[in-house]
């Protein structure tokens, strides 16, 4: 199994190559300093996760999430940053990141987090779980058998073209299913659709 961390401190990187060892036998850790080298990394390498550092000195902020799912949409990104606002989180999970992690979370936490990642889940912080969502939790239930297929990937961060792509459906019957699902739920974007689920105790599947 192959993972890939974007940053461009040399230390964390160094610290977090030990970590990540620990997650599943056999992994191999590879390293990028830029966005851009990250990229490249994965046009050549098929990679589980890519866990990447918000605060890149080329490139900081939501500008680094966008710039990567722009360039390799398929692959799941964890989010790693020093910024754990409530606001920050759900804005990068509604840029389809596939979780939240902050620098401050423990070593055994932070090992659970990409567990949870790595068999299909969103991880959010409790942080973010714990702020007020405008919208109350809304069952799965009434979602057709076609809107909950869509709505699992979604859960996992994929966007509209890797869902089509999956699904065999047009983007554009996606992004209608994608509006039903999110007034069926009462979400607004993509992180109150993956807090109301995870508020529900809906797993991803």
């Amino acid at each position: 199994m192959n993972l890939l961390l974007v940053d461009d401190h040399t230390l964390f990187r160094e610290g977090l190559r030990g970590l990540l060892a620990n997650i599943s036998p056999g992994v191999a850790i590879h390293e990028a300093a830029t966005v851009d080298e990250g990229i490249d990394a994965c046009r050549t390498t098929s990679f589980r996760m890519v866990l990447l550092d918000l605060g890149l000195t080329t490139s900081t902020g939501l500008d680094t999430l966008d710039r990567f799912r722009a360039g390799v949409p398929e692959v799941p990104v964890v989010v790693l940053s020093g910024d754990p606002e409530p606001r920050h989180i759900r804005s990068t999970i509604d840029r389809g990141a596939a979780g939240f992690i902050p620098k401050s979370h423990s070593t055994d936490l932070m090992i659970a987090a990409l567990r949870f990642v790595l068999a299909g889940g969103v991880y959010l912080p409790p942080r973010a779980l714990d702020a007020p969502a405008d919208t109350a939790a809304a069952s799965f239930t009434r979602l057709s058998p076609r809107q909950q297929q869509v709505s699992q990937l979604l859960l996992r961060g994929c966007p509209n073209k890797v869902i089509a792509k999956q699904l065999g459906l047009s983007e554009g019957t996606v992004k209608a299913h994608v509006s039903a699902i999110f007034q069926i739920l009462g979400a607004r974007n993509r992180a109150e659709a993956v807090i109301i689920a995870a508020r529900s105790g809906i797993k991803v599947m």
